[in-house]
């Protein structure tokens, strides 16, 4: 399923288009899990074929008098169902079974028991949202589903682990509301365990993020993760995600629901959270992906700074390139023409030569939004030319070696210079006849990762120009 935008204008509209995204979260949630191929189908989709035919011996619990006898017999006639019709039978007498599923979870350490129920009640609610429902009226109970399944979801098997996590989430999409102690133990597992993810196999850490998705969906929840200082857990996950695309999405998604809160907004329109996810946009083309970070972008681009944020991570050249290409979902090629209209009128705003000359002179750059502007460049190159070339000049006398200023001076220079022999037909001859070459070259050594990068994409441009 694909979200669909509202085309009427107006604050109503917006929000029910809000409305329509959350709503469809879980549809998206449920697709994206079993759509990626890497580790998560390597355990065959959890093993379930294996799972489902195995035959617990429930009279044995029983007779060790951790279940009673009513739910053994349940649990027999159950088991002699095939899965298209266990739900019709649960249905019959859904506290009944739904009791004996979470007495037998809660009370039976037993791995085989636990796999065999969790992958049944996993598959079961996969097929309808009504087998979901049943433990309703079981929550803030003794045998509270989300309190049984959050102690499962600490087991060291993965398997057990991550299929409580897919029923926590089944709950929580068919509208059961975990208590306020439920929600603050889900929590505190998901950031205790995303931050040791060597722990676990990556279908089972993706699993455990699924978790977090399903309860970002409601507002207290995404301030009572933001005040525990849950950002300070997602954006390394974002630092490190190791080419898994699935990770990157889950996480992006996380990060979507979190730019819904307005308490949270002024947090995420950040330089740090915008450049990671601007940088991801380089990356990753998978659809999924680009919809939750351009539909972050949209949540926030009224917020402070953000349009400046953007402009100054190269966002209006990225978005110019990435029109070129051809979308199937309308979402992404929507919010793509409301960011390129307000990051393009800002560019343009900003994009003032004497602005720039004012900034270069004076010693103190930063990365504002000429710097990285293909409008300011291809308008302003031959400006450089004026004055006898004291623009140009500047920069070259600041990537010169021993210069005393600062490594972000020095890679902002770099950057500029490289744009210059790029937009300007003589731009390398001039470069090159004030003998910065070697300039350019003594800093593909340094240790500053940014004067590096800078350098290394200064030597490209001279050698394709």
């Amino acid at each position: 399923p694909r979200l669909s935008r509202v085309k009427a204008g107006g604050v109503e509209a917006r929000q029910k288009q809000v409305s329509s995204r959350l709503v469809m979260v879980a549809e998206f949630d449920r697709e994206a899990l079993l759509e990626e191929s890497g580790n998560i189908s390597s355990e065959a989709i959890w093993r379930t074929t294996e799972i489902r035919n195995l035959k617990p011996n429930w009279t044995s619990f029983r007779d060790a008098r951790l279940i009673e006898d009513r739910d053994a017999q349940l649990l027999i006639r159950f088991q002699r169902e095939p899965l298209h019709t266990q739900g019709a039978l649960m249905s019959e007498d859904s506290q009944a079974f739904c009791l004996a599923f979470l007495t037998i979870l809660k009370n039976v350490n037993n791995e085989e028991s636990m796999q065999y129920l969790l992958t049944t009640m996993d598959e079961l609610m996969k097929e309808s949202r009504d087998m979901a429902k049943l433990f309703k009226q079981l929550v803030g109970s003794r045998m509270d589903p989300f309190s049984v399944l959050n102690d499962l979801m600490s087991k060291p098997d993965d398997l057990v682990a991550a299929r409580a996590c897919n029923i926590v989430v089944h709950l929580i999409n068919a509208g059961l509301v975990p208590t306020e102690n439920s929600v603050r133990s889900l929590m505190d597992f998901v950031r205790t365990e995303t931050q040791r993810d060597s722990k676990h196999k990556k279908f089972c850490f993706l699993a455990i993020l699924s978790v977090l998705q399903a309860l970002l969906r409601d507002h207290e929840r995404r301030i009572v993760f933001y005040e525990a200082k849950g950002l300070h857990m997602l954006i390394p996950l974002l630092k490190n995600h190791n080419g898994n695309t699935q990770l990157i999405y889950q996480v992006c998604h996380c990060i979507w629901l979190l730019s819904y809160t307005n308490e949270i907004k002024p947090r995420l329109a950040d330089m740090q959270i915008a450049a990671i996810l601007t940088h991801i946009l380089k990356q990753v083309q998978k659809e999924k992906v680009v919809r939750m970070i351009l539909g972050t972008f949209v949540n926030l681009i009224s917020e402070g700074e953000m349009v400046n944020v953007l402009s100054v991570c190269g966002a209006h050249r990225l978005l110019e390139n990435m029109k070129q290409r051809t979308w199937n979902d309308e979402d992404i090629n929507a919010d793509m023409d409301t960011l390129l209209e307000k990051v393009s009128l800002n560019v343009e705003t900003k994009s003032n030569f004497d602005d720039y000359s004012k900034e270069i002179l004076s010693g103190e750059l930063e990365w504002t939004p000429m710097h990285r502007s293909i409008v300011f460049w291809d308008k302003n190159v031959h400006k450089f030319l004026e004055k006898d070339m004291t623009v140009l000049k500047t920069l070259l006398e600041y990537i010169k070696p021993g210069t005393n200023v600062e490594n972000k001076t020095i890679a902002i220079a770099l950057h500029d210079v490289g744009e210059f022999v790029r937009a300007h037909p003589s731009g390398k001859a001039l470069v090159t006849k004030h003998g910065a070459k070697p300039y350019i070259m003594h800093h593909l050594t340094s240790h500053d990762q940014s004067v590096n990068k800078e350098a290394l994409l200064c030597v490209q441009k001279l050698m394709c120009h």
